[in-house]
């Protein structure tokens, strides 16, 4: 028994490193029971100790990237963003939710010229009619097939969606659709600084979510993380608002604070692990302060959804 106690010890604190900046301290301590704690918050009521580590950054690396169009030219400065675009969500896995992204392959873009060809290609391709189809990813070869709307920013949007899923697909297949979605959602508006990577408010979610919110038909949070992904497929198609909107708009909040994206970070290794939990039984263990807390930390941020963008 000895040998998986210390793996999972030193996984912990590995995950720890990974969750708060290098200025925060993370303290250790026994409760009366004999086990182990972790935490980023002094508490007076037990006797803790500080714990050092020494964990070296990840030296991101810039993945070369295919892009095919097929009808339609992309100017010199378009292709730029789309490789860019796409590296930012790679990078925002390695960096942000300390993902091995090398553990899959860089995808393969094909931007087609219109809606009409793009449904002619799924149907060849799949056998099936998908006319509400924005983007889809194909994991047989990994690529990314999209066609070129009039507003030709929401297409470089839908590719970077769909690079999110081609991630989480490939690394934690187990993740709840609502977080799978919900990431997909925010790296839609992924950008990069001097300051380093940061997504902005989705206008489109935050209005569907407030709206919902003031007119008392948004699904409360309990019910929400105890969907199984069979009954959030069919709310997604029986509410008076997109599901994925609340998803978006659920994770975030939940990447706006530093122990809400801790959160994130921990249930998305436990999906990757194998754990095929429902989200709802995963809070009090790994949010700060349990589903209580989850609780009213979001119905306050709706509250109030000004927050224009989240810096990492």
């Amino acid at each position: 028994m000895k040998t998986p106690v210390s793996l999972i010890i030193v996984s912990t604190l590995l995950l720890f490193a990974s969750f708060f900046s290098s200025a925060s301290e993370i303290y250790k301590w026994v409760d009366e029971n004999g086990k182990v704690h972790f935490g980023d918050r002094k508490l007076n009521s037990v006797n803790q100790q500080t714990v050092e580590l020494d964990i070296a950054p990840s030296e991101w690396q810039r993945f070369d990237i295919q892009v095919e169009a097929r009808g339609v030219v992309l100017t010199e400065k378009e292709h730029n963003d789309i490789v860019d675009g796409v590296n930012y969500v790679y990078e925002f896995y390695d960096r942000v939710m300390y993902f091995d992204i090398y553990k899959t392959v860089p995808v393969k873009i094909l931007v087609l010229k219109d809606k009409a060809i793009y449904n002619s290609f799924l149907s060849k391709r799949t056998g099936k009619q998908r006319h509400a189809s924005l983007g889809v990813y194909f994991p047989y070869d990994n690529q990314i097939v999209v066609y070129m709307r009039e507003d030709r920013e929401k297409t470089f949007k839908t590719i970077k969606h769909e690079v999110s899923h081609a991630i989480v697909d490939t690394i934690t297949p187990y993740t709840p659709i609502w977080l799978n979605e919900g990431l997909a959602e925010q790296m839609e508006t992924i950008e990069k600084s001097e300051e380093g990577l940061y997504v902005k408010a989705h206008v489109g979610n935050r209005y569907y979510v407030d709206k919902a919110y003031k007119d008392n038909k948004l699904m409360d949070i309990e019910t929400f993380l105890k969907l199984p992904t069979d009954q959030w497929r069919k709310e997604l198609n029986a509410r008076n608002y997109p599901m994925q909107v609340h998803a978006g708009q659920l994770v975030y909040f939940l990447l706006s604070t530093s122990p809400s994206r801790s959160f994130i970070v921990r249930i998305l290794h436990e999906f990757e692990r194998g754990n095929r939990t429902l989200s709802y039984y995963l809070v009090d263990d790994n949010y700060i302060g349990g589903i209580e807390t989850l609780k009213r930390n979001w119905l306050n941020f709706l509250k109030d959804q000004n927050k224009p963008l989240i810096q990492f």
